[in-house]
């Protein structure tokens, strides 16, 4: 049994030429089998930028179409704080009004 499969070792440590081409033919075929893998690879890839682009053209423009709606919240918030600030004044007016008379 030893003797067997010492002499299918030593045959196989020969390389000849139709061995190597034939391992030549076996990696060409597998890097072209990895090359096709990589094109899909790539189309998905552009089918998922090409979504993600669509996506965030969508979100500017929702966007584009809220900066109206901010600034009219700006300038209510400006408001609200103008007033604010009138009404404290106008308090501490008071305040001081009423200390002055008291004294």
């Amino acid at each position: 049994m030893e003797a067997a499969v010492a002499e299918k070792e030593a045959g196989m440590t020969e390389w000849n030429d139709g061995r190597l081409d034939e391992l030549r033919d076996r990696v060409d075929d597998g890097f072209a089998k990895v090359d096709r893998r990589f094109e899909q690879v790539d189309r998905r890839f552009e089918q998922v930028e090409h979504k993600m682009d669509e996506g965030f053209a969508r979100i500017d423009r929702k966007f584009d179409a809220l900066d109206v709606r901010f600034d009219a919240f700006y300038r209510v918030l400006i408001q609200g704080t103008v007033a604010v600030v009138v009404g404290i004044l106008g308090l501490l007016g008071v305040l001081i009004g009423l200390v002055g008379i008291q004294a």
